[in-house]
């Protein structure tokens, strides 16, 4: 077990030292790797291919299997693309982000700086996570989310390039909501990571396309704690630049939820749910399908990955 444990974290300097000299690659260069890996991907990384044809099942039930099947392959493009694109905004130049991210609607984001109240920068797991991240931190000091790794070596890779910026407080789930809620009173805004499963803990069940969700409750409470403006925004990658064979993003800013929570927090739950539903529809392969979304079941209801 000893020699095995050595071996992984071998590969994973390996792996950490290929991803920083990827960020000096061109585009172009990035892009046919991305293709590459995506031929690989889609072959050897059969169980998340099968994550996330069973969440589009589940998601989009009129669909025929063709359809099911394009839009599981797009993603996997598109993610691995996003994820070789990771050695760019995390160790490559800072024009990346003026070069490399086209920000719509910013006004939405400056207007709710402006009042200098806690922001809640709603970010839904779509592929251009990292970037959009990133990119705000690379603008000011603020709170961005991190879940830390089993492997060391990917978690150390993982704050270097996340915290980039010398002004990134990193904040796990795991270390609480005080220092979160000191941090947001100060107004540093904070990039929330809203819609993964982490289990029955601080979370309720929710729809989400018609399935029940566990969904964490943590947005409305903090929120109704520390009267946030929720300003929700989408970082899609550009597709039309990539089969140019160009890396460009798109960050996509929406109007702030002013006076969330309203109602109970079941209805504040499924707000939020419905606002990611709305976006995953305008282009279902950006979203992150791979996750076991569904994994947490309720009692007596069977699992279906």
């Amino acid at each position: 077990m000893a020699g095995k444990s050595r071996a992984h974290l071998w590969g994973a300097h390996v792996v950490a030292w290929l991803l920083k000299k990827l960020g000096k690659w061109s585009d172009g260069s990035r892009t046919r790797l991305g293709q590459g890996l995506t031929f690989l991907a889609t072959r050897l990384a059969k169980r998340r291919m099968h994550i996330a044809r069973t969440n589009l099942r589940l998601c989009f039930p009129n669909w025929r299997a063709e359809q099911i099947e394009e839009v599981a392959q797009q993603q996997m493009r598109l993610f691995v693309q996003s994820a070789v694109d990771r050695s760019r905004f995390w160790f490559g130049p800072s024009s990346v982000f003026t070069d490399n991210i086209t920000q719509i609607d910013r006004a939405y984001y400056d207007d709710a700086l402006a009042k200098n109240v806690p922001i809640i920068v709603l970010a839904p797991h779509f592929v251009g996570l990292d970037a959009g991240g990133v990119c705000l931190n690379a603008e000011r000091e603020m709170v961005t989310m991190y879940q830390k790794q089993s492997n060391p070596v990917f978690d150390q890779l993982m704050l270097e390039g996340r915290g980039r910026s010398g002004m990134a407080h990193l904040y796990s789930r795991h270390d609480g909501v005080r220092q979160l809620f000191k941090l947001l009173k100060k107004n540093y805004p904070l990039y929330y990571l809203p819609d993964m499963d982490f289990g029955r803990k601080d979370s309720i069940f929710s729809e989400f396309f018609g399935q029940t969700a566990a969904t964490l409750t943590a947005l409305p409470k903090l929120a109704g704690l520390t009267q946030a403006l929720i300003v929700p925004c989408v970082t899609r990658i550009d597709t039309e630049a990539l089969a140019r064979g160009q890396t460009k993003y798109i960050m996509q800013f929406y109007p702030a939820w002013v006076g969330y929570p309203q109602g109970s927090e079941e209805e504040a739950v499924r707000q939020m749910n419905q606002f990611i539903e709305a976006r995953i529809v305008e282009d279902p392969a950006q979203y992150l399908w791979m996750h076991k979304r569904f994994k947490t079941r309720p009692e007596g209801m069977a699992g279906v990955y």
